[in-house]
């Protein structure tokens, strides 16, 4: 190694010594965690929520569920009966064969090719 290769690095060293002196360190700041109501749900509603003992939550949670089943079972049994009712109506007006939209709208029928 050579003199001027030493005071180099003598040199550069020093200088990284004196920015580290110089800075100093920075503060880091805190996040503040803040909370915020969801659409929906306002902040004291959640807050409500949550203060809840678990069973009481559980148990509400049941009877909602129920309620959704309850809903959804009357009205698919409506539906079923509302198509049955469409489905007789329908065999009583058409006996025969089946009719097509164009045809039961009144359109003409196509003339059969009889000269093949």
């Amino acid at each position: 190694m050579s003199k001027s290769q030493d005071v180099k690095e003598i040199w550069t060293s020093l200088s990284i010594l004196c920015l580290t002196m110089e800075i100093a360190k920075k503060r880091t700041r805190r996040t503040v965690k803040q909370q915020r109501g969801i659409v929906g749900a306002s902040l004291d509603i959640i807050t409500q929520r949550r203060s809840q003992r678990p069973e009481a939550r559980a148990a509400a949670r049941q009877a909602a569920i129920k309620e959704g089943k309850e809903k959804k079972t009357a009205a698919e049994s409506k539906k079923k009966a509302d198509k049955a009712k469409t489905a007789a109506s329908a065999a009583k007006g058409q006996v025969g064969s089946k009719v097509s939209k164009m045809g039961a709208k009144g359109a003409p029928t196509k003339v059969k090719a009889t000269t093949r």
